[in-house]
């Protein structure tokens, strides 16, 4: 048996039996070093020259900014806006869990994080209302998936890293289309859902001072996104020196305009960064040893070969990459997907003339219908296990969110102008 067929068996039998991915690649690549005689120091460097770049020091910075505004209160103010815009219709609680999912997403890029920090506070009020844990459970986890999508997105500054090939502003502008469609979408579906069930209507009146109390609270939370995508986007800042900006503006929000930020509050959000950090950091370290192994094997170029003669044509390929990216969603975690993916695929999609900005948005989106899906699917789990019902019911619940969300990803995998047009008209 060869050194590749060992690597793939290993790989797949860790993962199967529940080792993380991470360990599982740097186990299985460790293997493979000492079947075919590659020297032990020179695993150990590729460990850390797959950290030794500036821009992932930006992925701390956007996980802590995240955690602080979630803590700071602007979670509730958002809450607040989404009543005042889409509470007063039939399922309005579950309207106002998709709006205040993009806006969140908006400020932490995080999905997990969404599903979390979200359905904490909505699952259980819909539940309370509505009487139907499933769907309000389901709306939480669907609609957490437009948070890695509208700008600023953690998956995008990874894939970024990973590609090498492609503006981390220009993803982020190219997200902003498909995020609001996706939004838009879901918010239809629920339209169709609870046309025929008998939800009560919140029938909360506001004065004009209350919609000017609220838009005014609500701009607080809203303005941190334009401040670190309109400075990268501008070029006032660095993915980085942005991360900085919205930790210090989060500071300042948390500890004097709203005043619920605490020391407590602030050395929690540190531990849950360096913990995320952490796993991030070591997926990108074992994929970095991983990809190069699998260079120096020539798989890379093999995978090349065999899609160039299979077929020349983009949308061809598009078509195999979405089937390829929907069934490694199943049972790989998103980050490490496009860890592992995007060092093979990237070069090949831009060798058959795809936009590294659309194969992009094309990945992160593909990859992130996987958080939703089982076996794996951690926004499926976590919102199911905060609603306490059995995480089968909550995927059947989500399914017709899941088409809505796939016509959204047709769309932006074979009809690329819908949305490229925004980040080139910005000069990408």
């Amino acid at each position: 048996m060869n050194a590749l067929a060992v690597y793939f068996i290993s790989f797949i039998g860790l993962i199967f039996i529940g080792v993380p991915i991470a360990f599982s690649l740097g186990v299985s690549t460790l293997g493979v070093f000492w079947m075919t005689d590659q020297p032990f120091p020179l695993y150990m460097q590729r460990l850390w020259t797959g950290l030794d770049k500036f821009t992932l020091v930006a992925i701390p910075f956007f996980i802590f900014a995240g955690e602080l505004m979630g803590g700071s209160g602007i979670l509730s103010r958002l809450l607040d806006f989404a009543k005042l815009a889409v509470g007063r219709v039939k399922g309005g609680l579950l309207h106002i869990n998709i709006l205040v999912s993009m806006f969140f997403g908006g400020i932490n890029g995080s999905a997990i994080a969404d599903t979390s920090a979200v359905g904490s506070m909505m699952i259980k009020a819909t539940d309370e209302a509505y009487k139907d844990p499933e769907l309000a459970a389901a709306v939480t986890a669907v609609s957490s998936v437009v948070g890695p999508i509208i700008p600023p997105s953690l998956p995008m500054l990874i894939y970024a890293f990973a590609a090498g090939n492609v503006s981390i502003a220009a993803l982020f502008i190219a997200g902003i289309i498909p995020g609001v469609l996706i939004g838009l979408s879901l918010i239809f579906v629920t339209i169709l859902v609870v046309r025929k069930k008998d939800y009560p209507i919140d029938r909360t009146t506001y004065g004009v001072w209350d919609v000017v109390r609220i838009f005014r609270r609500f701009i607080v939370a809203a303005v941190l996104p334009f401040i670190m995508v309109g400075g990268i986007v501008g070029g006032i800042v660095t993915p980085t020196e942005a991360g900085c900006v919205a930790i210090v503006y989060a500071l300042f929000i948390g500890f004097v305009i709203t005043r619920e930020l605490s020391a407590k509050h602030v050395y929690a959000a540190m531990v849950r960064t360096v913990i995320v950090t952490s796993v991030v950091m070591i997926i990108i370290s074992f994929g970095n040893v991983s990809t190069w192994w699998l260079t120096i094997e020539g798989v890379p170029r093999s995978v090349s070969n065999s899609f160039q003669a299979a077929t020349d044509s983009p949308v061809v390929f598009l078509m195999l990459m979405l089937v390829l990216y929907l069934v490694i969603g199943l049972f790989i975690e998103q980050a490490a997907a496009m860890v592992m993916l995007v060092p093979i695929f990237a070069p090949l999609a831009d060798k058959y003339g795809i936009d590294p900005v659309h194969f992009g948005l094309f990945t992160c989106l593909t990859l992130a219908l996987g958080l939703i899906t089982p076996p794996v699917g951690l926004c499926l789990f976590i919102s199911s296990s905060i609603a306490g019902v059995p995480v089968q019911r909550v995927f059947k619940a989500s399914l017709p969110y899941f088409i809505a969300m796939m016509m959204v990803l047709a769309l932006v995998t074979f009809v690329p102008q819908a949305f490229l047009w925004l980040p080139r008209m910005m000069g990408f």
